[in-house]
């Protein structure tokens, strides 16, 4: 103590009070500033922390700013309006006079041609994961007599409430939810059924005294799952994935979970690479730990993606690799699963499942005080669209099982053509073991750019594919789809030529600003690559311009 002493006496001896006092303000400052810095460093990253103190600099601000500024300029032209639009007047007023049916139908089936070119013609990843006129038209048809029906009035649409209940009983026999306490209810999307599981762990939550609940998942889960986190003040904890098979490492996940974790999240197959993550040992793990703290972790399986497919891949026996993924694993608690993807429905249906009415409940929303009556809604939604549901239970009773298998061998064909045909093309493999209708590619080659070679698969290059990018890892995938049935060969052909015109053509394609950007995003900071596509999302609301009005 007296060296301790010593030592202060001599590093301000001679030094006036106001030296003293500012030194020891400076010094104290910088301390917790560091400390400060070093929480905010593990919570945001130093990329951000980085950004946000130069950001606030003299000089260095102004041009972050505007570099922003011409970054978010660019994000906006992606989105201008397609050149077939700017052919069509502008409308910003209501017509004086009602235009007549007849009129609006001339634009309509023009309309309608040219975008049912572009995702009937062109090998565009998901996206329609259907399309036959035949299957469309007959949806159509149902839409339009339930069109004015809302499930929200049961007394006045009995029959809607009959094909929604009925709806859900067969999606809970297809996943092997087959107790009286299995349930669920419809959504309006994959997006939904996320937001209202995630809710239904929070408020559970709130009765065990949780006020921060957290969600453990790994990277490649929806994004839906950080919206959810941001919209219900859930901290979501990522976990990386095991290094060669893009699943969640358990490993880490255990370490990752703590007395506030209400839910695990188990992807099936996860979007991007289009693997399955364990959920049998998952569950297990979970297991271990209520056997140890006696405390409840809800699994949920997030099928959104492969809910209508790998129900019958499982069905038809073949694929013996494909693990198990839905209720009859004990201790997953819920699964969504889109009726509007594999099965085949109009956009907006999805269906979410629990394994009790009791998590169910806790996602329903009442207000039982309101001066307009009693108040309560199973989802986000009040008035809901019953055409959608009356068409997703015609396409469900239309195809039957024997529509869906043959449908799902369509697209395991092409699956599996694929991922043999890409084991004879140099540079390029598949990753992981993807065992339903994602397939993910991956460059093996330093020198070879995949993000060129996607713009080598599409008007680049001369095909037609609109294949999808994606990030960290650096990779492309095509979502098959029953619209790319008998195109396996064609796929493979194209691809092995786009990546010997991609090796020829480096310069070229390295000044392709679609290769350029995803080369460049994993390096800048989330939140400008956030800024950057909040303009891009704002120019989508943009009326259409003609280029001699712009300024």
């Amino acid at each position: 103590m007296e060296f301790l002493k010593h030592k202060v006496n001599s590093l301000f001896k001679g030094k006036q009070a106001w030296e003293i006092a500012l030194r020891t303000t400076v010094a104290a400052g910088a301390a917790v500033g560091a400390v400060y810095i070093t929480s905010d460093i593990q919570e945001r990253g130093l990329g951000e922390v980085a950004l946000s103190i130069a950001k606030s600099l003299p000089f260095v601000g102004d041009i972050i700013r505007g570099e922003l500024k011409k970054n978010k300029d660019k994000a906006g032209a992606m989105a201008l309006t397609a050149k077939e639009v700017l052919e069509y007047k502008v409308n910003t007023h209501l017509p004086e006079k009602g235009l007549s049916k007849e009129t609006l139908m001339v634009d309509f089936k023009k309309w309608y041609e040219i975008e049912k070119s572009k995702y009937m013609n062109a090998g565009i990843s998901g996206t329609v994961y259907h399309g036959e006129p035949a299957l469309v038209e007959f949806l159509g048809s149902v839409y339009t007599m339930f069109a004015l029906s809302n499930p929200l009035h049961p007394s006045t649409f009995p029959f809607v409430q009959k094909m929604e209940s009925e709806m859900i009983a067969m999606t809970l026999k297809l996943f092997r939810g087959e107790s009286k306490d299995h349930c669920g209810v419809t959504t309006t999307g994959g997006t939904e059924s996320i937001l209202m599981a995630m809710r239904g762990y929070k408020e559970r939550a709130k009765g065990w005294g949780i006020t921060k609940p957290e969600i453990v998942a790994c990277v490649t889960a929806h994004a839906a799952f950080d919206k959810a986190a941001d919209y219900f003040g859930m901290k979501l904890v990522h976990v990386p994935f095991e290094a060669g098979t893009y699943k969640i490492d358990l490993r880490k996940a255990r370490k990752a979970i703590t007395r506030n974790t209400v839910v695990v999240v188990c992807s099936a197959p996860c979007y991007a690479q289009g693997v399955i993550d364990p959920v049998s040992e998952c569950a297990a793990m979970i297991k271990e730990i209520k056997d140890s703290w006696g405390y409840n972790i809800g699994l949920h399986v997030d099928c959104c993606l492969g809910g209508f497919f790998a129900p019958f891949v499982r069905l038809m026996g073949k694929d013996k690799s494909l693990p198990d993924f839905d209720f009859s694993v004990p201790g997953v608690t819920s699964i969504s699963a889109d009726v509007h993807k594999y099965g085949y429905s109009p956009k907006g249906v999805s269906v979410l499942m629990f394994s009790s009415p009791e998590l169910r409940s806790h996602i329903y929303f009442t207000a039982p005080a309101w001066t307009g009556g009693i108040y309560a809604t199973p989802t986000m939604t009040g008035s809901r669209a019953g055409g959608l549901v009356a068409a997703a239970w015609a396409a469900m009773m239309h195809l039957g099982m024997d529509g869906y298998l043959s449908a799902t061998r369509e697209i395991l064909s092409v699956a599996h053509t694929i991922k043999n045909g890409v084991k004879d093309i140099p540079g390029i493999e598949v990753m992981g073991d993807p065992v339903l209708s994602v397939i993910a590619l991956r460059s093996s080659d330093p020198d070879l750019n995949i993000y060129a070679v996607n713009a080598a698969m599409g008007h680049e290059g001369g095909h037609t594919w609109e294949l999808s990018a994606h990030q960290n890892p650096s990779c492309i995938h095509l979502c098959i789809t029953f619209a790319h049935k008998g195109k396996g060969d064609q796929f493979v052909k194209d691809l092995k030529e786009s990546v010997e015109h991609v090796r020829a053509n480096k310069e070229l394609y390295a000044k392709k600003s679609s290769v350029a950007i995803y080369g460049t995003t994993q390096s800048v900071p989330s939140s400008m690559i956030g800024e950057i596509s909040k303009a891009y999302i704002d120019a989508l609301f943009k009326l259409p311009q003609h280029p001699e009005e712009k300024s």
